[in-house]
């Protein structure tokens, strides 16, 4: 018996973009235009991986934000595959190859719905507009087998996990590739017309073509914090006022999710500037967060105040009871500051978005200001996590005058 001999030849490509997808890093990041051929080379590419290591219930899968859009790249491979090379279902959105390996196109609109499997490749489309926790869910797939990613979409400002990801891949971290394609890259390969690009230039806002045909992020000037106006330090004032304020959390890291963190933001008031001295930021179990909150606050000192939310109901008095009860048994522990919240989470941070902005704000330099500035920057847009600016704006409401827009303070 004989094996039949299949022969491979890739899609013509051109150069910018097959050298931007056809690499050897594990993680491609791809910042480009639209219609600039990102998502042809993808599906390409994807197929390449499939057709070529695939094999009999091998996964690889091409996300999308929503489920038009995947549908969208679904149609078009089955267009570009000879028949008979491949099995399609219209109700899953699969096409099989002859080989056994399964493409799968998902929307990333359920994250939860993309653990679980062992992923032998994967696309990321239209990246920036992609939920962060749906990467770290599709991340985790490509764990037991270290399968590569391709990464692709317009830019869509700053503050998502793609761009931030991107500048990774910019700077050249091992096993990153980065590309750039443009609106004048596509005209020069002939996949997109000169009058057509003059035309978007000339009609468009000019932020809006930067990003969308020159992949230039545009200013966040909506953002609710703009980090760069935040400045970082040596050190701070021994004289101001000090509090520290806690969200807290009381969840493990488990296989397939993303929990809280508690975080403890303190901040010092000097009675213009206020200056974030340290955050500590973790994810235990209530026993351990006891523990850790007991440490912390006898470190701080007896000058600092340790302000917790009291969540509405009995529930919440008992349990800021005990918290008082707890540190009061602990030597060198400041008092227990109560803070009652109403109102959503931007009107109790709007103060210290305010300061921020104005320049009121400095970081003491630290280990944790990466994360912390990061979490200020998607704050309101999309960030998995917003407990470090939830403790800083108790901490902030409780120094600085006139800061008590949505605090009911016990």
């Amino acid at each position: 018996m004989t094996s039949a001999v299949v022969k491979y030849e890739r899609a013509k490509m051109y150069p910018k973009q097959e050298e931007a997808l056809f690499h050897e890093e594990r993680y491609g990041v791809v910042e480009a235009s639209t219609k600039s051929g990102k998502t042809v080379g993808c599906l390409v590419w994807l197929h390449e991986m499939a057709a070529l290591r695939g094999g009999p219930n091998r996964n690889f899968w091409w996300i999308a934000p929503i489920f038009a859009v995947t549908k969208i790249a679904f149609r078009r491979l089955k267009t570009y595959l000879p028949e008979g090379t491949f099995t399609s279902n219209e109700t899953e959105l699969t096409i099989t190859l002859r080989n056994g390996a399964v493409i799968w196109f998902k929307s990333a609109e359920k994250p939860d719905s993309l653990y679980g499997e062992d992923v032998f490749a994967a696309v990321i489309d239209e990246a920036t507009r992609v939920k962060a926790d749906s990467w770290y869910a599709v991340r985790t797939t490509l764990t037991a087998t270290e399968a590569p990613v391709r990464i692709i979409g317009n830019v869509k400002g700053r503050r998502n996990w793609a761009y931030k990801l991107a500048r990774r891949a910019e700077g050249g971290a091992a096993g990153y590739h980065y590309a750039k394609l443009t609106v004048w890259d596509a005209v020069d390969a002939g996949v997109f017309s000169l009058e057509e690009a003059e035309d978007a230039r000339d009609i468009l806002p000019e932020d809006v073509y930067r990003e969308l045909y020159l992949a230039e992020a545009a200013d966040d000037s909506s953002a609710f914090f703009k980090v760069e106006n935040i400045g970082v330090v040596g050190g701070f004032p021994e004289h101001g006022r000090m509090a520290r304020a806690w969200d807290f959390a009381a969840s493990e890291v488990r296989a397939g999710s993303e929990p809280d963190y508690t975080a403890g933001v303190k901040l010092v008031h000097d009675g213009t500037m206020t200056y974030v001295v340290d955050v500590v930021r973790f994810r235990e179990a209530p026993d351990d967060v006891l523990s850790r909150l007991g440490v912390t606050a006898a470190a701080d000192g007896k000058l600092c105040d340790q302000v917790m939310e009291e969540e509405f109901g009995a529930a919440g008095k008992i349990m800021l009871a005990q918290l008082k009860t707890f540190l009061a048994g602990v030597s060198g522990a400041g008092n227990v500051i109560g803070a009652s919240p109403s109102g959503g989470k931007a009107a109790r941070a709007f103060h210290f978005a305010s300061a921020c902005n104005d320049g009121r704000v400095n970081l003491v330099e630290g280990s944790w200001n990466a994360a912390f500035l990061d979490e200020l920057a998607d704050f309101l847009e999309g960030g998995v996590h917003d407990d470090q600016v939830d403790a800083a704006a108790y901490a902030y409401n409780r120094l600085a005058p006139r800061a008590k827009a949505g605090i009911r303070w016990l």
